[in-house]
């Protein structure tokens, strides 16, 4: 079993976990490290896409209304009602 022989220091993670005072890299668990910056969208806008994505989008929104529009028959036929 392990265990720890000393306290966690959080200014001694400033070289990516490189503590230079013992000369070792500190391992620190995600829920005790510090809070990361977050990205900020909302300056960001639509995104390029090429005509051949355009089209593969295009080609599989088209291919899932199809797919809806057959389950649905089905369901209709298995009722009865065609």
């Amino acid at each position: 079993m392990a265990t720890m022989t000393t306290t966690f220091d959080p200014n001694a993670m400033l070289n990516n976990g490189y503590d230079e005072a013992t000369g070792h890299y500190v391992v620190v668990h995600p829920l005790d490290d510090r809070p990361e910056e977050k990205v900020n969208t909302d300056s960001l806008g639509p995104m390029p896409m090429t005509r051949s994505v355009k089209l593969s989008l295009v080609s599989l929104r088209a291919y899932l209304v199809l797919m809806i529009l057959l389950v649905f028959y089905h369901v209709l036929q298995i009722a009865g009602l065609f």
